[in-house]
């Protein structure tokens, strides 16, 4: 039986309250309301923007979801993890100030923001999967203690995935930094002796004791160590070396995994928004205002997150006449993450689209 995908038309210049009033239009066409029960605590998952990005979605378009989530009787919150990377989203204090700076207040908004996976991107929840490349998945406590999360992605090109859309926003998005971690390397953490000061705080959080203290420096095990990033997620003094290693078809593999670990528990309690707009070679981490590669084409909402990338897709290519994320990062083979999320069970690639019109 094919999914359902929802899409109604943008152009460019479109208002802000022009795309939150057919956020709204789509919400109501899937029927997004029928998988919220009265209290229940909603994850609107979206993305801040790296500092000095204009590509990301703005408050207004979260507000309208926000607003029909509360009609329906939900209580919903802003749900986002820290970045892996340096940048100003490292951690929770600097990552609420840039939300704030971007406009993302209650007062705009209607929700408070939640950084769903602590300080530092310690908090995580192990959850056993059991897949090809992932046998435990480390998830945000946020993506566990949810009861819905509705998912509100900007369709962009990506370095290492060619694509982000729904898959990155939910896998590597709602992941903790120990779950970033694994997705994109290969091999355990390494210490720079150089920047360690023998704190000792890596080796307290170390669930597995695979850290001990040399006269100066920490030291990783490989034998006992389980990559799950720890010791990256406490350290403050950048003493814990990653290995950006994996290559471009096993990290999107991955993202995958991770989307099926936090969407197994939320059957029937999750949905998606891309949106393709403002579409650009690189993602909304850039701290980098790049100008879109394309007239706009619409917003696209489903219950069925493989169905949602399918319909992305094919939508873009149709727009350009092209095969665009090969084209723009001809060395990637992004439907690697669309094909193993159907494979594993995530999702439809068969859907019917349906188109809206506003009234």
């Amino acid at each position: 039986m094919k999914s359902k995908v929802f899409f109604i038309e943008t152009k460019n210049g479109e208002s802000l309250a022009s795309l939150a009033d057919k956020v709204k239009h789509l919400y109501d066409a899937a029927e997004l309301g029928s998988i919220i029960k009265q209290g229940e605590m909603v994850a609107v998952k979206t993305s801040f923007g790296e500092k000095g990005n204009i590509g990301h979605l703005k408050p207004p378009i979260i507000k309208a979801a926000v607003d029909k989530v509360k009609l329906n009787g939900g209580k919903p919150f802003l749900a986002e993890t820290n970045t892996l990377y340096v940048g100003k989203r490292t951690n929770t204090v600097d990552h609420l100030m840039l939300a704030h700076e971007h406009g993302f207040t209650i007062e705009n908004t209607g929700a408070p923001v939640v950084i769903g996976d602590g300080l530092f991107g310690e908090h995580n929840y192990i959850v056993n999967i059991n897949q090809e490349l992932c046998k435990n998945a480390y998830i945000s406590g946020v993506a566990k203690a949810s009861n819905v999360i509705i998912s509100i992605a900007h369709v962009t090109g990506h370095l290492a995935t060619g694509m982000g859309a729904t898959f990155k926003n939910i896998g590597m998005g709602l992941s903790s930094r120990g779950g970033k971690l694994a997705q994109h390397s290969g091999v355990i953490p390494q210490i720079i002796s150089k920047n360690c000061i023998t704190c000792k705080v890596c080796q307290i959080w170390c669930p597995t004791d695979a850290i001990t203290m040399e006269e100066d420096t920490a030291v990783i095990n490989p034998n006992t160590c389980i990559g799950c990033g720890e010791c990256l997620a406490v350290c403050q003094f950048g003493a814990v070396k990653i290995a950006w290693d994996e290559d471009t078809a096993n990290l999107q593999k991955k993202v995958a995994e991770y989307c099926l670990a936090i969407l197994e528990e939320k059957k029937g309690k999750a949905a998606f928004f891309n949106f393709l707009t403002h579409i650009t070679k690189h993602c909304d981490c850039m701290d980098i205002a790049y100008k879109p590669d394309m007239s706009d084409i619409g917003i696209v909402v489903s219950k069925d997150p493989v169905a949602v990338e399918k319909a992305t897709i094919d939508l873009i290519n149709k727009h350009t006449g092209k095969d665009y994320f090969n084209h723009i990062w001809p060395e990637i083979d992004y439907t690697v993450q669309l094909n193993h999320a159907h494979k594993i069970g995530l999702g439809n690639l068969d859907y019917d689209l349906v188109n809206i019109t506003k009234p």
